[in-house]
This record gives C-alpha cells, structure tokens and sequence, in this order.
C-alpha cells in the first residue's frame, strides 16, 4: 500500500469539483455525453446491454446476445436485471439508506442479479461479471445500483480485485462505499446540485463519487 493511498471520497474534496467539471465537459475525452443517457428507465434494450462498453468493460454480441435468447443461462441473468427494473421499492430506492443484507429489501434484487453472473459463467456467457451488471443497471436505476470498477475497489480496498466469484469481490466494496458516501453526502450534493445529466436528470450521488473517484485514479491526480 502506497503512500498516496486513500480510503474515503473526503480526502478528494479539494480536488472534487475539478474532476467533475473535466468528466462532464460537453467537449471533453469522457463517456458522460454516451453512457450517461438513461433512455427507458423500465426497459432493458440490447442496446443498453452494450452500454458497459463505453466505460471500457470488454463486453460484445458474444456477451449480450445470449441474454436475449428465450431460455439459458443468458436469460436468466437478464430476467435477474429486468426484475430490478420491475420492483416498485428499486424505483424509489437510495443505496445510502438501504441495508445491503443480500436476503431482504431492494438490494436482494440487485444482488441476486450479481450473482447470477457467476451462476452462468462457464455456461455459456463469457467474461460477463458483476462490473457489466452493475454498469447496466446504473444507468436504470442511478440512486440504488453503484458501478463496480476496480478502480473504485482499489482506492477502498488499497489492492486489485481478484477475477473470480462475485461473493468474494465486489460484496468487499458496498458497505465500505456506502458507509463513506453516508459520511461525506452533504459536500457532495452541494457541489452536484447544478450538474445535468446530458437528458437533463440531476446527477446522482453515486455517479458522482464514481466520476470523482475514477477521474482523480485516471488522471494521476497528486491533490
């Protein structure tokens, strides 16, 4: 562990609206003016599915043409998702307040579709892990499902993520990530409230500490 490491969103305040400003510039290099348009939040298209792509997940038709065929391991994940969707309590619901038991409550559904990624690996969905997931249905649902990255995993968690099962992985992250964004929620609603989306929705807090985050670890940032 280096150290520059650093463990909470805080330690970037300085550095914060800046990174934010560089991510969302209409003209910049980012994906914010792609990945950013919501479309149908009740509706998972193909084309959503591929989403992930523009936020450097290596993902394709080898990935998303499975889910979209009427039974397998690919359907099954992608009813996992679509039940997310369908649940009246995901719709309203905010990550910083839910509890992340994986057995009850809005989470278990995002959980659940989680882990139906590592159910089909090797059963015909290649290389379709929780970072795709998560990248799919942010876009849907941006108050509840925060992205997995191995960026964001590596400034909580001070290592890489190990390749391998979701339950061992990304379940490290959510309560750290939640218990962070909880302590330091005021600041960065502040500095977001003027911020648009490119449809023209309010940026989540979510999707902020992402950007604050991946972009301060993208940029060498030394603040």
């Amino acid at each position: 562990m280096g150290r520059d490491y650093v463990r909470t969103v805080g330690s970037l305040r300085g550095c914060a609206e800046r990174h934010l400003q560089t991510y969302t510039d209409p003209r910049g290099p980012r994906a914010f003016r792609t990945y950013d348009w919501q479309g149908d939040p009740e509706r998972l298209s193909p084309l959503d599915c591929l989403a992930p792509a523009l936020l450097s997940v290596r993902i394709g038709y080898k990935q998303v043409v499975p889910l979209f065929r009427p039974d397998g391991p690919g359907a099954e994940v992608l009813q996992a998702m679509e039940a997310v969707l369908a649940d009246g309590a995901c719709a309203t619901a905010d990550f910083l307040d839910v509890t992340l038991d994986p057995s009850m409550g809005p989470w278990s559904l995002v959980d659940r579709a989680l882990v139906a990624t590592g159910e089909a690996d090797g059963t015909g969905l290649p290389d379709f892990k929780a970072v795709a997931i998560t990248k799919i249905l942010h876009r849907k649902r941006p108050n509840l499902v925060p992205i997995f990255d191995s960026s964001i995993y590596q400034f909580y968690l001070g290592e890489k993520p190990v390749p391998g099962a979701y339950k061992d992985t990304p379940r490290r992250l959510w309560p750290l990530l939640q218990a962070d964004l909880r302590r330091h929620r005021d600041w960065i609603q502040d500095l977001i409230v003027r911020i648009r989306m490119p449809d023209e929705r309010p940026l989540s807090l979510l999707r902020a500490a992402d950007i604050i985050i991946w972009e301060h670890t993208a940029s060498g940032c030394d603040t």
